[in-house]
């Protein structure tokens, strides 16, 4: 009996599952030598808490006696000989953690007994709190472990190139689990575990810690949670679900509820995806030789019974908590009906497939792309899964691709509503009530799920049709992932969609089109395609301005000439010297709208020549348009900030290009964008500086700021001129290293501001200009010598290099060094609570001005050393 109660010091809960992930972890992930014997052993070993999944060990009287007892007849601990007596209030502890997680006495020492061998490791932290850590450390493991075994399984969308013999194992033994009601059991655990039960029960019991600990408990439970569901999204990705686990699926999601935000949390987005890969047949497509394999095991195809279900289940389905999610289910559902119909099996499924169209219409009086774009894409865990962003890509392409006529009417109604809201515009009463906005919806998804790629994908490109050369071979279309002579039906009907959408525009979908094209222009053949496409919009150039007129509102002959005539409209009506610049009256000639329009097609310029180098240099020497001279017209115009700082954020992306980044500093300070030429001790009177003082401060907001600094970091890095301003004042950089340190850097703490997060922003975008001259500093002996230069015949000091000045200021008692630390020492404040804060992503930045100089000042001395006293000399 001794040997049977034995404790394990290593704790039974926690140990052996941390055993059990490095095992498949080795297995999987690291591919060791032999892993696949030693999986399953460990495999066979674990089944059981496989199979109970976060099941603790019962209670039993046994064991509490036997554990009450062992402070006066000790208890056997596994790798000790003999019995070992132990404190009473190890037990009573025992007790309490026992009670707390309803398990059993035994287990509930094991951890106690771990705890206080890994107490080490936890500072400040005592036995109890290191043990619920254990705790839930485990159930991470074993749910972790669980997730990696399903991802490994063979399947229809990929593969981890790992051994037969593995994938056989992996997906033999995750499918006797599936079988055993493993969809049943997470979807029970993801409902049951959050975060604030769990903080409410230790809490009673003292469970929680310092602000570290209840993070780190925090973030273990969040881990847990997210790993089951991904169990389930990773499992649909390879195999279809049963009947009843699909249904028990759909039941979940009735029932989900949104962030405060409005959005879905990542556990719900892993469940939903599960859902929409489990009635996915868009892989079918990719006629892979295992093509016939993945049809005979699609429940959807060889299941009436399944199809019938899911599909009388979302149709006649009460309305669930959350009605855009079950508007995205709807029309997922619809998707696949509509697909099985063109199938040769789909014959046999009519009485369902007829059904897609009502589906379709349901998702859309739901506003199914406004949940999207609000509750899926707002997600912070959406981007950082690849596959999410495949099955939502597919969604919607296959949308566009299978209902054409849906998307027909869909710009039907669109031209109809603009032909309404025109005429009580006009009249001058409320706009009609019965207003719809699917097709801005639709365009606003397009462009913001597309604008991000963090995977490098490029999936816009299945929207671009190759119609000319683009000087690029490799741009004779793609899908799939493999390149092809003619595009395949599908990528045709999308470019069409692309070009139709943008013929006879109504004004009400100008903005949503454009930012539908910012989304398309996304990566360096897209942003090729895109510049294309403005061109071809464009009706040949006139000399007068009604051939220009004629092109269409989508090109780049409408967009300059637009510009070109905001610009003259604007300069007739410039503020004198003595009326401040920074008063801005009311538009000129433009209304709210088109300003908006305006806005858009500077992002979506913005992001072509980002992305295009070849489209950068194009527009850039284009002999009328000018874009670089034009832009710079405005920016010294009065014109709102949000407006000048996408002018300079465009600027900013025509730098990135060596060649014009040099021309575009001369640029910049001829246009007296910051007032560089003034007399000593005067006073700003126009440029940035004002702008920032008077209108960003009482506004507390700083767009222009930020977009100035970003086009200052981006030509500091291209170029950097020595002779700038030469002969209108001493050459170089320091009237701008000046307004950033003591005009944006040194006031921003003190500043105002509507969004708390912009505090940061403000200091990222700032220290990330110094962050670059400073890397790019390298002390010279001359850099301490007294220079002058001839200035309107006079002698003055010549400026020092901006990496000098920099280092002068951080390496001496100045505000700016004392800022700089008081910044770490706040950051390291707020990271110290371990509570979230806006700005908590920019705090490493903050680090960046003492590290760097410190650094530098490291090299300076060793370059005194090897060069002798002649440096030293020199300085004195």
């Amino acid at each position: 009996m001794a040997a049977q109660m034995a404790v394990n010091s290593g704790a039974s809960l926690w140990g052996p599952l941390k055993e059990l992930w490095e095992t498949v972890e080795g297995a999987v992930w690291r591919r060791q030598a032999e892993s696949v014997h030693l999986l399953g052993l460990q495999l066979k070993k674990h089944k059981p808490h496989f199979l109970s999944l976060f099941r603790n060990p019962p209670k039993s009287a046994e064991q509490r006696e036997k554990v009450r007892k062992a402070s006066l007849e000790g208890i056997s601990i596994q790798g000790q000989q003999g019995a070992r007596l132990l404190p009473e209030a190890l037990l009573t502890e025992a007790f309490i953690l026992s009670d707390l997680f309803d398990m059993g006495e035994m287990a509930a020492l094991e951890l106690l007994l771990a705890g206080e061998h890994q107490q080490s490791y936890f500072p400040g932290l005592t036995r109890g709190l290191v043990a619920v850590l254990l705790y839930w450390d485990g159930k991470r493991c074993l749910a972790n472990s669980l997730r990696t075994l399903i991802q490994s399984r063979h399947g229809k969308t990929f593969t981890l190139d790992l051994s037969g013999e593995l994938v056989a194992l992996t997906t033999r033994f995750t499918d006797e689990l599936m079988s055993q009601g493993l969809t049943q059991r997470i979807l029970t655990l993801v409902s049951e575990i959050s975060v604030p039960r769990e903080f409410e029960r230790l809490q009673k019991q003292c469970g929680l810690g310092n602000e570290k600990h209840r993070k780190e408990v925090a973030d273990l439970i969040k881990e847990c949670r997210l790993s089951l569901a991904e169990c389930l999204f990773a499992w649909t990705c390879q195999s279809p679900l049963t009947k009843d686990d699909t249904l028990a699926l759909i039941g979940h999601l009735e029932t989900v509820t949104a962030e405060a935000d409005g959005s879905l949390d990542s556990v719900n987005v892993a469940l939903l995806m599960a859902l929409l890969y489990c009635l996915d047949v868009s892989f079918l497509e990719q006629g892979t030789e295992d093509r016939e394999d993945l049809l005979q095991a699609l429940p959807l195809l060889t299941e009436r019974e399944y199809v019938s279900a899911v599909h009388c289940r979302l149709v006649e389905a009460q309305p669930w908590k959350l009605p855009g999610l079950q508007a995205v289910v709807r029309l997922a559902w619809a998707l696949s009906l509509r697909a099985l119909s063109q199938l040769p099996q789909g014959a046999a499924l009519v009485e369902f497939t007829e059904g897609d169209e009502s589906l379709a219409d349901q998702a859309l009086l739901d506003s199914v792309f406004l949940f999207l774009t609000e509750g899926v894409l707002s997600c912070e865990g959406f981007t950082q899964e690849e596959f999410y962003t495949r099955r939502l890509h597919s969604l919607i392409t296959d949308f566009l691709a299978l209902m054409p006529m849906k998307v027909k009417q869909l710009r039907n109604r669109a031209d109809e509503d603009a032909r309404l809201l025109h005429m009580a515009i006009q009249m001058g009463s409320e706009p009609p009530t019965s207003l719809r906005r699917d097709l801005d919806h639709l365009m606003i998804l397009i462009g913001e799920f597309y604008s991000k790629d963090p995977f490098n994908l490029e999936l816009a490109l299945d929207f671009w049709c190759p119609s000319e050369s683009l000087q690029h071979t490799s741009l004779t279309g793609s899908y799939l992932g493999v390149a092809l002579q003619r595009p395949p039906h599908k990528q045709v009907v999308l470019s069409k969609f692309v070009r139709q959408m943008g013929d006879l525009l109504p004004p009400t979908l100008y903005i949503p089109y454009l930012r539908m094209l910012k989304g398309l222009a996304n990566g360096p053949q897209c942003a090729q395609y895109c510049l294309c496409l403005l061109r071809a919009n464009g009706a040949p150039l006139r000399e007068n301005l009604q051939g220009a007129a004629a092109s269409s509102p989508v090109s780049w002959e409408h967009f300059f000439q637009s510009l070109m005539l905001y610009h003259e409209n604007l300069r007739r009506d410039l503020p004198s010297a003595d009326t401040a610049q920074y008063r801005h009256p009311p538009l000129r000639g433009i209304t709210q709208r088109e300003l908006d329009g305006l806005t858009s097609f500077l992002q979506l310029l913005t992001t072509i020549v980002t992305w295009s180098e070849s489209a950068r240099l194009t527009l850039y020497k284009h002999p009328q348009w000018t874009p670089v001279v034009l832009m710079l017209g405005l920016a010294q115009c009065s014109i709102p900030p949000v407006l000048k700082a996408e002018l300079l954020h465009c600027l900013a992306a025509f730098g990135k290009s060596p060649e014009v980044a040099a021309s575009l500093w001369q640029s910049l300070e001829y246009a007296q964008v910051l007032q560089t030429v003034r007399a000593p001790g005067q006073r700003a009177g126009a440029g940035i500086e004002v702008e920032l003082n008077e209108i960003e401060s009482s506004c507390e907001e700083y767009p222009l700021t930020r977009a100035f600094c970003n086009l200052i970091s981006t030509l500091v890095e291209r170029a950097l001129p020595v002779n700038l301003g030469v002969g209108l004042r001493a050459p170089g950089l320091q009237p701008y290293l000046d307004f950033l340190r003591d005009s944006v850097f040194l006031p921003f703490p003190t500043r105002a501001y509507r969004r708390a997060a912009e505090k940061w922003e403000v200091a990222e975008a700032v220290l990330e200009v110094f962050h670059k001259l400073l890397q790019d500093y390298k002390p010279q002996p001359a850099d301490f010598l007294t220079e002058t230069v001839v200035l309107q015949g006079e002698q003055i000091p010549a400026l020092k290099p901006p990496g000098y000045s920099l280092m002068f200021h951080l390496l001496n008692d100045s505000p700016m060094l004392a800022l700089c630390l008081r910044l770490l020492e706040e950051g390291l404040c707020h990271l110290d609570t371990y509570a979230p804060f806006p700005g908590l992503y920019l705090c490493p930045y903050l680090c960046v001005p003492v590290s760097i100089p410190l650094y530098v000042c490291v090299c300076v001395c060793t370059y005194i050393c090897v060069t002798g006293m002649e440096f030293v000399q020199l300085r004195t």
